[in-house]
């Protein structure tokens, strides 16, 4: 369990990886919203063609990667000699975890919006969809990185 001082420590790490986590968000939901108003609604109907398809595999591949690979880094202990250094370390370790998940969500959402700007599809908006709701699943609250953190140090 982590002193009040060390949490006091770890707060402005949070603070700066929930903005990093708000801005992508936010850029995702924007590009989704102006995608959407250009988007020929008309074309929502079509058969399934190969483009969508494409993409939604990956989107898929991404997302669950996006939760599954950073597990792996989790079995991770901090280092260092000092108490300092081992909770700075396995702040940096859990704040790269997070933004490597972030990454491969962004890149699964982002792919998606493009195939839904060329060919629009239900199977694509399902994915987009997916993507911004595991974006939100995996935000990073203040108590779920404290926990992340102790279990790096223990």
């Amino acid at each position: 369990m982590l002193s009040e001082e060390q949490r006091t420590k770890l707060r402005p790490r949070v603070a700066s990886l929930q903005s990093i986590a708000g801005a992508m968000l936010a850029a995702s939901i924007l590009a989704a919203v102006v995608i959407g108003t250009i988007a020929d609604w008309d074309e929502l109907g079509d058969p399934l063609s190969m483009l969508p398809l494409i993409g939604a595999v990956f989107g898929m591949l991404m997302v669950g990667s996006g939760i599954v690979f950073p597990l792996v880094f989790a079995g991770e202990l901090a280092t260092g000699d000092s108490e300092e250094e081992k909770l700075k370390s396995a702040a940096q370790a859990v704040t790269v975890e997070y933004l490597v998940r972030f990454a491969l969500v962004e890149a699964a959402l982002f792919t998606n919006l493009l195939v839904l700007m060329l060919d629009l599809h239900t199977v694509t908006l399902g994915i987009v969809g997916l993507a911004i709701l595991t974006f939100l699943f995996l935000f990073p609250i203040q108590s779920r990185f404290i926990g992340s953190v102790e279990k790096r140090l223990r």
